[in-house]
């Protein structure tokens, strides 16, 4: 755990390794909703992953559209699914370290020093139960039970739950960084004044 985090670490501490980090989850990110866009252009409707408000009901009244080339291009979706959350977690990861190493409160040596950013993963969890659920749901044919119906669910909620969370923790790390370091402008620039004052006195 700890040497993944020095790995983390390490990423932050050069503006390109960051920027390749960045690049690369904005290149799954594209890659994952051009595959989604084909399997809705071949569905008519979006996939089970990404209906956020999905329901066993809508589930189940949607199941026969996954036929022939759409369940086809939802497998291949769903075959990319299993990479992207774990390169959107690692961004995440990293965002969060750079965050905390850039950080002066007291906190955030403290969170480093506990492995913070790796909670950015547990998402990526969630996201890999759901995937297997759904994939389990649409090989199991046209009546699929009651406990695949209610885990697929049960995940999707985890894992929205999670996501929100992280979208919640990266807004309060950017807005504590952003006051830290907009506190240490202030104190510097009272302190040049007030050198300035007493070598005018």
């Amino acid at each position: 755990m700890r040497r993944i985090q020095m790995g983390l670490t390490y990423l932050t501490r050069n503006f390109w390794r960051f920027m390749l980090v960045l690049g690369l989850n904005f290149a799954a990110f594209n890659i994952l909703f051009a595959l989604e866009g084909r399997f809705e252009s071949l569905a008519g409707v979006p996939t089970f992953d990404t209906q956020n408000d999905l329901t066993t009901e809508t589930l189940l009244q949607q199941l026969p559209l996954y036929a022939g080339e759409a369940r086809t291009a939802y497998f291949q979706f769903a075959a990319f699914d299993f990479v992207f959350p774990f390169v959107a977690a690692f961004f995440l990861a990293v965002l969060w370290t750079l965050l905390l190493r850039i950080n002066g409160w007291p906190f955030a040596a403290s969170l480093l020093r506990w492995n913070f950013p790796l909670l950015a993963f547990a998402g990526t969890l969630f996201d890999w139960l759901e995937n297997i659920s759904l994939l389990a749901l649409l090989n199991s044919g046209s009546a699929p039970g009651e406990t695949l119906l209610n885990a697929a669910i049960l995940f999707k909620q985890l894992k929205l739950t999670v996501l929100t969370a992280s979208v919640g923790i990266t807004v309060v790390l950017l807005v504590l960084t952003a006051a830290y370091w907009l506190l240490r402008v202030v104190r510097s620039s009272r302190g040049r004044q007030d050198a300035q004052t007493a070598k005018g006195i």
